[in-house]
């Protein structure tokens, strides 16, 4: 009786030790495969942990002063494609990613909100490539490569070019099904049109055919 006792106490001990063993920390991060979405433009992802040397996937808006938000707007300072960062740290449930490009700058990347945001890991690959994106990134005729240097959508662009340009369009799972995209931007002219949103938010729409843009609506240049 005293020897199943006593195997009955270790087993519990053992169980006990295992229960409150630490978590990897997000240093490490979970085991996260490519995202296929974000290798619609700059070749395949794969995992981002804190201290990887990365860059940029596409231009990325920059708002409220240090802040690229999961929205992808077409308004303000962008940083371009392929632009070399570190990742600093991580906020949040890592649903906030702090990096710094090598001239020192800081800024914020937002992939959702909330604990129960699940798909951060994915979602942070379309912000950031382990690898240069440029090096297969395809930036087509003279009209197409400008829009995508300056972050305008232009017509006759493919889906992987508008990405490069723009980013990913929000509230859209899989943009390879969807035949308009729709961004937010914040421009003057509309408020003289009656179309006014709050602070002044418009949404562009970007529409396709197959694989290319046939018009862009309500776009203005900054």
């Amino acid at each position: 009786m005293n020897r199943v006792l006593a195997l009955s106490l270790l087993t519990l001990a053992a169980a006990g030790c295992g229960s409150s063993a630490p978590r990897a920390s997000s240093a490490q991060g979970p085991s996260v495969g490519p995202n296929p979405i974000a290798a619609l433009v700059g070749g395949p992802g794969g995992q981002i942990r804190i201290g990887d040397s990365c860059f940029t996937r596409t231009n990325l808006r920059i708002v409220r002063g240090s802040q690229i938000d999961f929205e992808s707007w077409l308004s303000g300072e962008f940083l371009p494609m392929g632009t070399a960062v570190t990742v600093a740290e991580t906020a949040k449930d890592d649903t906030r990613w702090r990096i710094r490009t090598q001239d020192g700058r800081e800024f914020w990347i937002v992939v959702g909100y909330g604990a129960g945001y699940k798909d951060q890991y994915q979602e942070i690959q379309k912000f950031l490539a382990p690898q240069d994106p440029r090096t297969s990134f395809d930036a087509g005729t003279a009209g197409v490569a400008d829009g995508v240097r300056f972050a305008r959508p232009v017509e006759g662009m493919t889906r992987a070019q508008v990405l490069a340009a723009c980013g990913f369009p929000p509230g859209i799972t899989d943009p390879t099904n969807a035949d308009q995209w729709r961004y937010p931007q914040l421009g003057s002219g509309w408020r003289t049109h009656g179309w006014a949103r709050i602070a002044n938010q418009h949404k562009v729409a970007v529409e396709f055919s197959g694989d290319k843009v046939v018009r862009v609506v309500g776009y203005e240049i900054e």
